[in-house]
């Protein structure tokens, strides 16, 4: 029986619990969540069978194999300060921008320390994790949630970081050809229903083939057309090269904080 705590159970951590509790892994699974958001972790142990709501942190802790940090950056050096982790034990911080080595600060037994970078689609077994150091139990446990890639080091897994901000953006890509439509005479409720469709069956695409991206990009476009026509007036060397610098600045902010 594999024994997984969560320590925070935000929308992250209540992805991650969801997606095991209806994975392949549910018949080898306890789950032991914080007292933290306690109406979010009683909704979710009352739905879950194999979900227990801990009297404490340090209770669920005790009662853990694995335990799952999520709680904000902010919250972190409070959170491990009162709490104490026995070195059989392993951390795996889904905590952005805190590195193995401020965790560590805080832990004087040296448990195991593993980062991941769950995404909300855990919760449907289609988001791909990063994970730093390697461990196979995480990496395992990941599976289950739709697998997981491993950074060589540190700066490598801030990089993952640093492009999992691109998620808004790609929202407001789409909210900004849906209001070209709407100043063009549409309804907002078409637009926004012709545009879901276009980009729904896009989606669908990168989830049933491991075709390269840069081939998707030729696949959708033919010579002298008009995906090929928006692509390079838009995507041009300008705009390629101030979307790479947003990153860096990204990346820059993540690398400071850790």
């Amino acid at each position: 029986m594999t024994r997984i705590g969560f320590i925070g159970v935000g929308e992250i951590a209540s992805a991650m619990v969801e997606g095991l509790a209806d994975s392949g892994a549910k018949p080898d699974l306890q789950l032991f969540l914080s007292p933290r958001n306690a109406e979010r972790a009683a909704k979710l142990a009352d739905s879950i069978e194999s979900a227990t709501v801990c009297r404490s942190n340090q209770d669920v802790i005790d009662r853990s194999d694995l335990i799952v940090l999520a709680v904000l950056p902010q919250q972190t050096d409070a959170v491990l300060s009162d709490l104490d982790i026995p070195a059989e034990k392993t951390l795996v911080s889904a905590v952005a921008g805190v590195s193995t080595t401020t965790l560590g600060n805080h832990l004087p037994h040296s448990p195991t320390i593993v980062r991941v970078i769950p995404l909300p689609a855990v919760r449907e077994h289609k988001g791909v994790t990063a994970v730093y150091p390697a461990n196979d139990a995480v990496e395992g446990l990941l599976s289950h949630l739709g697998g997981s890639v491993t950074a060589a080091d540190e700066t490598m897994f801030s990089t993952l970081s640093a492009v999992t901000a691109t998620m808004s953006a790609h929202f407001a890509f789409l909210q900004t050809i849906t209001a070209w439509l709407v100043d063009r005479g549409w309804d907002q409720a078409d637009a926004d229903h012709f545009i879901r469709g276009q980009f729904v069956g896009l989606g669908t695409t990168l989830a049933q083939t491991d075709e390269p991206i840069d081939n998707l990009v030729a696949a959708h476009e033919t010579p002298g057309g008009l995906n090929e026509m928006l692509n390079s007036e838009w995507m041009n060397e300008a705009n390629r090269n101030y979307l790479a610098s947003a990153l860096d600045a990204v990346f820059d902010r993540v690398t400071r904080s850790d």
